[in-house]
């Protein structure tokens, strides 16, 4: 089974909603960033992510 990414939050799983959000996934996304500590990392703050895990960079719908 392939990884997927939600449409809204970009976080990568293999479930077909996200499990951070309840939102759909896709599974046509690009990039990856891994976040081990959100509240210290500038990047994920930059990018709104408040919690640990792996986030695609560009996730399309299909």
């Amino acid at each position: 089974m392939a990884e997927r990414a939600c449409t809204r939050c970009n976080y990568v799983s293999f479930e077909k909603t996200c499990p951070l959000c309840g939102t759909e996934t896709s599974s046509d996304w690009t990039g990856l960033i891994v976040v081990v500590d959100p509240d210290e990392s500038q990047l994920a703050q930059e990018l709104n992510i408040n919690s640990p895990g792996r986030y695609a960079l560009k996730v399309r719908k299909n």
